[in-house]
């Protein structure tokens, strides 16, 4: 089926760009006409003059709603890549000119190479050099990246976002790369073929005739199988949009849709042609002859016939002179006297949907702020972006309504904040979008890990992580990442029963401290971070006479100040007191809140049940774990039975903090075997079952 549409034509001006509106074509987005409004009108966008005579673009390339123009225009000088940010909604009315590129080659009298449009804002395209490929940024910079041999000649022929495939013809070889820097310029080298790029996955012919492979770009690795299409040739040309794949096969002279969105059919015929270019339902191509633009709308999928449609009796000949918007936009073509038209496209698009997430797993707290961009389908109205922990909720909320193209961004920068809030370990955060066109919000999760901030509980290095230390007969003391990320240090002179406790931050560094207790009941402090305490060093005095305690535990904050507090029991009596930390980086004097302990072993704890208070546990002579959970100001809550008869045979039980990577407080143990035990905590208050996740430790005197 074919249509031709009829046009009418209005003037407006936009300042020193003259530009013209006519009739659109189609149904609103969503399928919905829209009600009380005329269709998108034609616009069309006169460059300008060019030593007196008319200004004509060289190429031209639309995506996520920006149009970029090579060409030379009065009176600047030389060639320019200049932008324009269309409306993406109604008539895509173009904002005013800006030079996105100063100079494109302006010593070559003709620019040849494509330009790709990356629906993130920038535009790529190759060198006439050779092996140089540059994609522009902001203002009037730009990138140039070299990938493959020097001196060789190379096509860009894919360029999607973030990443882009090169041919070089001369060694047979495609490089698959990347513009940004997160990743290797050069992340995979295949034999040339036809190739597909969309969000970050890229698409290449299979082993067998009609079959495709898929390889994930982020991640760099490859599908672990082919994908038949029911198609029976290799193709000559790949482009993929949404759901949708063009494939086309020279020797069959013939060009398919493949709809992957659906179990069968999937098959859909369109006309053949060497010139064509895939939208999200519809298929742009180009008469060699004529030099007429049609459009074949298949949204509606193999099951309803496609429609094909006139855009233009005649537009400028060759590949570079019009351009198919991807992510959800409309066509620009440049016609035979040099002006560009943007005809509208209101074909319905598939649901909105982020194609491509690049994002940070680790924010340095003492670096750089922490980024993440998000490539959509098409362009966004507003995005809500969100960091939250598990304990204190919500912790980031903000929106905007700024945007690139189709690409949201997003910032935090834990400097920001006050030191203490600024806690080492796992962060979520969410990206929720809504589109302009107002067809359903898109949402995107993701986590990150904050490095460098304030210490976690007995988090010493201040990656978020838990650590432990332990003592030997003969006076070593050692500090252990039960992780395996990070080196253990040790030292040696100490007497065997020193007692170490591991302690927050009471002082203004924000790491956490260790306390040491000597047999002679000195108490020391050493400072903050993951250097090593050493004997032969001057430690911080702490105080005298707490020989008469045989349990020490500490919280980040038993009496809800802020502040790590220092919970003992008194060997004699059984009585519990309390020190609360205090802001001369010392303790107030002890207060009596338990008594009964004898026989008991007292486990400190963090927060375990996500109200950011900290709790204690402890395990009683017949073997049952209970949980105190704790009331912010200095008690504790009735008890709360965790397991039954359970830890017989652990000589150590050590409420170690997080070391599981999930933000939650876990249990770690030893038997009498010397067996490394772990439970991990749920974040409810209690733990899972018991890992074995080392041996050899019976020959440690004691683990702290």
């Amino acid at each position: 089926m074919t249509r031709t549409a009829a046009r009418t034509r209005r003037n407006l001006v936009l300042g020193a760009v003259a530009a013209f509106i006519a009739s659109g074509l189609g149904l609103a987005p969503g399928g919905v006409a829209v009600a009380g409004q005329g269709e998108p009108e034609e616009v069309v966008i006169d460059l300008g003059t060019y030593q007196g005579g008319p200004a004509v673009p060289e190429r031209i390339a639309l995506g996520g709603g920006r149009l970029g123009v090579v060409a030379r225009v009065d009176p600047e000088v030389g060639r320019r890549l200049y932008a324009y940010d269309l409306a993406v909604t109604g008539t895509p009315e173009p904002g005013p000119r800006w030079t996105d590129i100063a100079d494109v080659w302006d010593g070559y009298p003709e620019f040849g190479p494509l330009v790709h449009a990356l629906g993130d804002g920038r535009f790529a395209y190759t060198n006439p050099s050779g092996a140089n490929h540059s994609v522009s940024g902001e203002g009037t910079s730009y990138d140039t990246i070299t990938v493959g041999q020097l001196g060789t000649e190379q096509r860009m022929v894919a360029a999607e976002g973030r990443f882009f495939a090169v041919d070089e013809p001369s060694t047979g070889r495609q490089y698959v790369a990347t513009f940004d820097d997160e990743l290797p310029r050069v992340l995979t080298t295949r034999p040339i073929s036809a190739v597909a790029i969309w969000g970050s996955t890229m698409w290449t012919p299979g082993s067998n005739p009609g079959w495709l492979r898929w390889y994930d770009l982020a991640r760099r690795t490859d599908a672990p199988y082919d994908q038949a299409t029911g198609l029976s040739c290799t193709p000559d040309e790949l482009q993929k949009v949404g759901r949708w794949f063009y494939w086309r096969c020279d020797g069959a002279a013939k060009s398919w849709i493949w709809d992957s969105g659906v179990s069968f059919p999937q098959i859909i015929s369109v006309p053949y042609s060497k010139s064509a270019k895939l939208g999200d339902g519809f298929v742009v191509q180009q008469d060699d002859e004529t030099g007429a633009l049609t459009m074949t709308d298949f949204h509606g999928g193999a099951r309803e016939q496609p429609v094909t449609t006139t855009l233009a009796d005649k537009a400028a000949p060759g590949a570079g002179r019009w351009s198919v918007d991807k992510y959800g936009g409309h066509v620009a073509y440049t016609d035979t006297e040099g002006r560009i038209h943007i005809k509208p496209v209101t074909v319905p698009r598939g649901d909105f949907h982020a194609l491509d997430v690049s994002a940070p797993a680790t924010a340095d707290d003492l670096h750089w702020p922490w980024r993440a961009k998000v490539l959509l389908n098409r362009p966004p109205a507003t995005r809500t972006f969100t960091v939250k922990d598990w304990r204190r909720g919500v912790l980031v909320n903000e929106t905007s309504t700024e945007r690139t193209a189709a690409l949201v961004r997003a910032q935090w920068d834990a400097r920001d904040w006050d030191p203490k809030d600024r806690v080492s370990g796992p962060y979520q955060w969410e990206m929720t979008v809504q589109p302009a066109d107002g067809t359903g919000e898109s949402w995107t999760p993701g986590s990150l890990r904050l490095v460098n901030g304030a210490s976690a509980f007995r988090d010493m290095n201040a990656d978020g992580y838990g650590e432990f230390y332990s003592m030997t007969t003969t006076g070593k003391a050692a500090v252990h990442h039960p992780r395996g990320g990070a080196r253990s240090w040790a030292t040696t002179g100490w007497d065997p029963r020193t007692r170490l406790v591991p302690y927050g931050s009471n002082t203004d560094n924000p790491r956490s401290n260790v306390l040491i207790r000597t047999p002679d009941g000195t108490l020391y402090r050493a400072g903050g971070g993951s250097n090593p305490i050493d004997p032969k060093e001057p430690l911080q005095l702490m105080g005298k006479g707490w020989n008469g305690f045989d349990a020490f535990v500490a919280s980040d904050d038993f009496s809800g100040d802020g502040r790590p507090d220092l919970l003992v029991r008194q060997a004699t009596t059984g009585y519990l007191f309390l020190y609360r930390g205090n802001a001369r980086a010392g303790f107030d004097p002890a207060v009596k809140v338990g008594s009964g302990w004898k026989g008991w072993k007292i486990i400190g704890a963090d927060d375990l049940t996500g109200d950011g208070i900290g709790d204690l546990l402890a395990r009683d002579a017949g073997g049952e774990l209970w949980r105190y959970d704790g009331t912010g100001t200095g008690s504790f809550r009735p008890r709360t039975l965790v397991f039954s008869n359970w830890g017989a045979g652990r000589t150590d039980i050590i409420a170690v903090g997080d070391i599981t990577g999930d933000g939650v407080g876990d249990l770690l143990s030893r038997d009498a075997n010397g067996k490394l035990l772990r439970n991990r905590g749920n974040g409810r208050g209690s733990f899972g079952s018991t890992e074995q996740i080392g041996s050899g430790w019976q020959y440690y005197r004691a683990l702290f």
